[in-house]
């Protein structure tokens, strides 16, 4: 039988942590007492799952369950249920880990695209990437478009919306996109570098999947998407069959949830399709420490069955004089988001992109 094995730290002593494992056991499975549920033949020999291990843990006990996949590969969301629904409910525990059966491939085929995909659409085989935000919300489309403008000739990779742009009625969407995706593609026939525009996909799924068609048609080479505020399951249909171009996922809401930076921004994320996902970077605006980070890149880059990388993106406050540093610590399979530190620049924000670009070409000729 295939199982889903989920570890799970639990704020407890190892002699408590026996009966809270067999209580989280069939809260995310049967969901009723044991006695009820192995009443029936099939439930007791195919869904109850089993506690696979418990050991200490730092600040509590570790428990592994193995959870069948018969139950959670019905749906997207599905999965999500079983991989941590009511749990979420019962103070103390916190979703550390999980893997996945080959079994699983059938619901969820990872990135479409990932770093090697990623790297073939921005024509940049080897460096680092480059990439920066449209901000402050508030902008109307053609002040937006002259920053997108500005950031294409300075020669960044990707440029995305910010995170809390949407259909505003001061900066509507189909609008925004098409005048940006206009200035990278002059820009790119007077320079010759590419930017890619990512713009921010948001709303209700019929309005998301309306955008990520508007996107596509006005010719964006990607797109960005929160999937904690669209929801896993229309996180997936987007990456699994709406999107043929790359997609970005941004981080907010992550922190609500119990659950370990890199499970859900290193893991899941990349499970549900994102070709590269946005987190905060250490010694930024936000808490995450080197070791967090590390861990966080490699949950996304390592070798994981079937499934293609994705690029880490570190961010929140990062400055332009930290880009060797970065490169340094996360490799050149990167993507540096820099913006407030750019938009600081004000009138030489041309001159400081175009030295982020250089800075970030002569740290990769190290490698």
């Amino acid at each position: 039988m295939s199982h889903l094995y989920v570890t799970y730290r639990l704020e407890a002593t190892p002699g408590e942590a026996a009966a809270l494992a067999e209580a989280i056991l069939l809260e995310q499975t049967v969901e009723t007492p044991r006695r009820v549920a192995e009443r029936d033949a099939f439930v007791r020999d195919h869904l109850m799952g089993r506690i696979d291990a418990i050991s200490p843990a730092e600040d509590g006990t570790r428990v592994t369950l193995a959870l069948p996949m018969l139950t959670a590969s019905a749906d997207a969301s599905q999965f999500i249920n079983v991989l941590f629904g009511n749990t979420t409910l019962q103070p103390g525990v916190t979703l550390e880990d999980f893997d996945v059966p080959p079994s699983a491939r059938a619901l969820f085929r990872g990135p479409r695209f990932g770093v090697k995909g990623l790297r073939e659409r921005l024509g940049v085989p080897a460096r680092p990437l480059t990439a920066t935000a449209l901000k402050p919300v508030g902008l109307g489309v053609d002040a937006l478009a002259a920053l997108c403008r500005t950031f294409a000739e300075g020669g960044i990779d990707l440029i995305k919306d910010d995170h809390y742009l949407a259909d505003h009625t001061f900066c509507p969407f189909e609008a925004r996109v098409r005048a940006c995706q206009d200035v990278v593609d002059e820009v790119a026939a007077r320079t010759g570098h590419q930017a890619v525009y990512a713009p921010n996909l948001s709303g209700p799924p019929d309005q998301v999947f309306r955008q990520a068609d508007l996107a596509q048609e006005a010719g964006a080479g990607a797109v960005m998407a929160a999937p904690m505020l669209l929801g896993f399951p229309t996180f997936h249909t987007l990456t699994h069959t709406r999107l043929d171009v790359p997609v970005v996922a941004h981080p907010t809401f992550a922190g609500g949830p119990r659950i370990h930076p890199e499970t859900i921004l290193g893991k899941l994320f990349r499970l549900y399709g994102a070709d590269a996902v946005i987190f905060p970077n250490y010694g930024g605006r936000f808490h995450f420490s080197r070791e967090q980070c590390a861990r966080l890149a490699s949950a996304l880059r390592d070798a994981w069955g079937s499934y293609r990388s994705t690029f880490p993106v570190p961010a929140g406050g990062m400055k332009v004089e930290r880009a060797g540093e970065m490169i340094s610590f996360f490799g050149p399979d990167t993507v540096l988001l820099i913006g407030g530190s750019l938009l600081e620049a004000g009138d030489a924000m041309l001159e400081r992109t175009r030295a982020l670009v250089a800075s970030v070409e002569h740290a990769a000729s190290e490698f």
